[in-house]
């Protein structure tokens, strides 16, 4: 019984993983048709600017940038998927205080699926940003109850904890890292979570494992100088 439910639990997650790929994957295509046609767009407010038409061109360029107001910050890897996921979970990330440093660089062409690159990219990326939920709403508890015994009632701002993410290819082999700062420290349970989330998480790394061996890849997990870091590697063959 509990093994349907995992399974039903599963493929739930893929449908709804699908469904995000595929909105992401529609707002970066609008995005890069916009691009596109900037040429276009160009010599339209050259021809203004000619006339003598300075209010026709503020008009133009705020009706041509509508469409980019929700992509800004946007980061072109080459790769729509990767593009799609990095910035929705960049967004994301602002909405609820944490910052994160991306650095990708990849090749147009790696042979990955696009599927499997958003079941990797995000899942660790939503492992990352629901573990820094989790320690804030512990140090918030933990913060109540020492203001109560003191009698304090402000704190002092600290800065946004950072999400570090990288994307790197080495040869032929494809290197995805995720790594959030944590207070746990190593142990047997290298990833802890709750009891109400676990289940999900553990699927979740589940998921990516599977995806990464798929390509004679694999999955590490560690916790080092206070950030918990996730490492997936791929190996794959550019399509000759």
């Amino acid at each position: 019984m509990g093994t349907r439910r995992n399974l039903k639990r599963e493929s739930e997650k893929a449908q709804m993983l699908r469904s995000q790929y595929e909105l992401l994957l529609q707002a970066w295509s609008e995005n890069a048709m916009l691009f596109h046609d900037m040429e276009n767009h160009l010599q339209t407010i050259y021809q203004l600017a000619r006339e003598g038409r300075p209010e026709d061109i503020m008009q133009y360029i705020s009706r041509v940038s509508r469409p980019m107001e929700h992509l800004s910050g946007i980061l072109w890897t080459g790769v729509g998927v990767v593009d799609a996921v990095l910035n929705a979970k960049e967004r994301l990330a602002t909405e609820k205080g944490y910052r994160m440093d991306i650095n990708a660089q990849l090749p147009a062409n790696t042979g990955i699926s696009e599927d499997d690159f958003c079941t990797v990219l995000t899942n660790l990326l939503d492992n990352a940003i629901e573990s820094l939920d989790r320690e804030r709403r512990s140090a918030g508890r933990k913060r109540n109850r020492a203001d109560s015994e003191s009698g304090r009632t402000c704190q002092p701002e600290t800065p946004p904890p950072v999400i570090q993410v990288s994307l790197r290819s080495i040869h032929h082999f494809l290197i995805v890292r995720v790594s959030n700062p944590c207070a746990g420290q190593p142990g047997p349970r290298l990833f802890p979570t709750s009891k109400r989330d676990g289940l999900r998480h553990g699927w979740g790394l589940k998921s990516v494992r599977r995806t990464v061996e798929k390509y004679n890849g694999s999955l590490s997990l560690e916790i080092a100088e206070g950030r918990f870091i996730a490492t997936a590697l791929l190996f794959f063959v550019p399509p000759g």
